[in-house]
């Protein structure tokens, strides 16, 4: 472990050596790092700093070392109803790109090594395994444009995060590319070049529809989501060609399938995760009326059945995940990944099948199980 004077030491080396950092004085770096908003990380011999917090005109999940700055991923506005909201953010051509259920990863040309970074800024033990597999001229990209990093979505029902995917992705998982970024400034390459760079790299990536009109493709793109909410998929991001503001709108199948997977979950999530999504329905419906019944017949059974079976078993509130590495060392960095972010973790199987090492895991929830546990028992409390 290295101590706080040598960590000061490498910080000041890292202002010094890179220009990105120059924006602010080393003094308001070093005061970020003894609040505790800028923490020291390393991955194998490499050495990082990352934000846990925002610092002044860097968003959470930044992170540098003495050569490079990725900032974080922007927090993008999410919009609840389409006609009057593509109006408001997009008043000139954009492309509609489908949103992908997974979780989000940077990959990054960290000297020799090409590394996948999560939203908040860690490095993805699992992702930096398989980009090779899936994204196989990542490495080719990298290096012939040395100026940027992909964007992309980790999705698949054999991830180690999260319960929901595509329903393109039907075993393991694939890498979908979203946006191409600058290292330093995190500017995102124009659409018309992003989708000359995805074809000639062959890169797989979200359906993308375009260029579209705010004043004269509502009903083209009401279409596209009834079609994404038929075949359950998440919903859509819109971008512009190029500068200009982002937003979402996700499907009423995504917001009805959120709230199965999380209600059981209570106690581990924010319940504004519930109230927001029921929101996120009833407004879905002004423009879905068409959805009325089935949202009326399904709502109550995904919000309440997965969560009953557990609580009439007395289960321990968990869930299983199956996933595969090409390196048993990325598995075991997973596993302490999973240890600092106090993550509850149960083995439950591994072998090595076809040159993979096939892991079968349990994550536990023990804040979901008292959450539950203490109103079966009979506890009360002041609401």
């Amino acid at each position: 472990m290295r101590e706080d004077r040598e960590i000061k030491e490498l910080l000041r080396h890292f202002w010094e050596s890179n220009t990105f950092l120059e924006e602010y004085p080393f003094e308001e770096w070093e005061k970020a790092y003894d609040k505790g908003k800028l923490l020291f990380f390393t991955w194998k011999d490499h050495h990082f700093f990352r934000l846990n917090k925002e610092f002044k005109s860097f968003p959470v999940g930044t992170f540098f070392n003495e050569n490079l700055l990725i900032r974080g991923y922007p927090s993008i506005p999410r919009i609840y109803l389409l006609k009057t909201g593509l109006r408001r953010y997009l008043q000139y051509p954009f492309y509609a790109e489908e949103k992908i259920e997974g979780y989000n990863v940077r990959l990054v040309k960290v000297k020799k090594d090409i590394l996948a970074f999560t939203r908040r800024g860690y490095v993805c033990p699992f992702a930096t395994d398989r980009w090779e597999d899936l994204l196989p001229k990542a490495s080719d990209f990298l290096d012939q444009c040395p100026t940027y990093y992909i964007c992309c979505e980790v999705a698949g029902p054999e991830n180690p995060f999260v319960s929901e995917w595509p329903p393109q992705v039907r075993e393991d998982v694939r890498f979908f590319v979203f946006d191409f970024a600058k290292i330093g400034t995190g500017d995102f390459l124009s659409a018309p070049d992003k989708l000359k760079l995805l074809k000639r790299y062959d890169f797989t990536h979200p359906e993308i529809h375009g260029p579209l009109d705010p004043e004269n493709d509502y009903e083209p793109i009401r279409k596209i989501i009834k079609r994404y909410h038929e075949e359950g998929r998440e919903g859509l991001v819109f971008k512009p060609e190029s500068l200009g503001t982002r937003v979402k709108y996700v499907t009423p199948y995504s917001n009805l399938n959120d709230l199965k997977v999380v209600f059981p979950y209570l106690g581990e999530v924010d319940p504004n995760f519930i109230s927001l999504r029921l929101i996120r329905l009833a407004l879905n419906l002004i423009e879905f009326e068409e959805y009325k019944e089935e949202i009326y017949k399904t709502l109550g059974g995904y919000l309440f059945e997965d969560a009953l079976l557990m609580l009439k078993r007395g289960k321990i509130f968990e869930e299983i995940f199956k996933v595969r590495f090409r390196k048993e060392e990325n598995f075991y960095s997973l596993l302490a990944h999973f240890k600092l972010a106090r993550v509850n973790i149960e083995i439950m199987g591994k072998d090595w099948k076809d040159g993979y090492l096939m892991v079968k895991f349990k994550k536990i929830y023990p804040r979901a199980t008292q959450f539950w546990g203490h109103k079966l028992e009979g506890w009360g409390e002041v609401d």
